[in-house]
């Protein structure tokens, strides 16, 4: 499905793909896996190995809604440091700051939801254990 949309002022061509699990993209922390992206939403399933954490981070122009469906982990939202396992669902509105470390034996597996503009693009970093760009 192709739909063109103004975005910021911008015409964009919006391929909407449903990616069966497909698309893997491999992290220092782990990696995850696109299921659904288009330029609004995104569903991708996050794997992070034992020991690993995602960047300390932010987005300034989406949502996010995760789902921890296995494993154990340390959340850090705007500071405040949450226990994060399976079953768990944190809502993490656009601006707040937030990290992931997976303090367990096993993978952590997130399945994350994004809503708003759905660019990689927008990833505020403010640490960053991998020395990726700040």
């Amino acid at each position: 499905m192709i739909e063109e949309e103004k975005v910021n002022g911008k015409m964009r061509v919006d391929r909407t793909i449903l990616h069966n699990g497909n698309v893997l993209v491999s992290k220092p922390w782990g990696q995850y896996i696109d299921i659904y992206r288009s330029a609004s939403t995104v569903f991708k399933r996050l794997d992070i190995k034992p020991g690993e954490e995602i960047s300390y981070q932010y987005h300034n122009d989406r949502d996010e809604c995760w789902y921890i469906s296995s494993g154990l982990g340390q959340l850090t939202l705007n500071d405040e440091e949450l226990l994060a396992c399976a079953g768990d669902t944190f809502y993490i509105k656009k601006g707040m700051r937030h990290q992931i470390s997976n303090t367990g034996n096993l993978i952590l597996t997130i399945f994350e939801m994004q809503c708003g503009d759905c660019s990689e693009d927008d990833i505020v970093r403010l640490s960053d254990k991998y020395d990726r760009k700040i």
